[in-house]
């Protein structure tokens, strides 16, 4: 896989950064668990925040989702098929994968 870096961070992290922006930023519909496609969560729990962690080249991307009231929040691990999705939502030119 390519990776190419800017000002020493990656594509990835870079994205990463910019999904959060677009989450906690702008006024949107709510993205919910079930629309992304995951079926580890609660299909009505709404997408509250996106991080990374390991490597930079290579990072694992997590979803932090609030199922209802007082629980806490869920986390679920996001691949490719969520990432574009979520892209897709915000309208951001990304690429996720290979």
């Amino acid at each position: 896989m390519n990776h190419r870096s800017m000002s020493g961070t990656t594509l990835e992290m870079t994205q990463v950064a910019a999904l959060e922006e677009h989450l906690t930023r702008s006024r949107h519909a709510p993205l919910t668990a079930g629309g992304l496609g995951l079926p580890s969560v609660p299909g009505k729990a709404v997408l509250q925040h996106v991080t990374a962690v390991g490597p930079t080249c290579y990072p694992f991307v997590y979803g932090h989702f609030q199922a209802s009231g007082d629980q806490s929040p869920v986390i679920a691990e996001l691949h490719t098929q969520q990432l574009r999705r979520l892209s897709d939502a915000f309208r951001l030119h990304q690429h996720w994968g290979l």
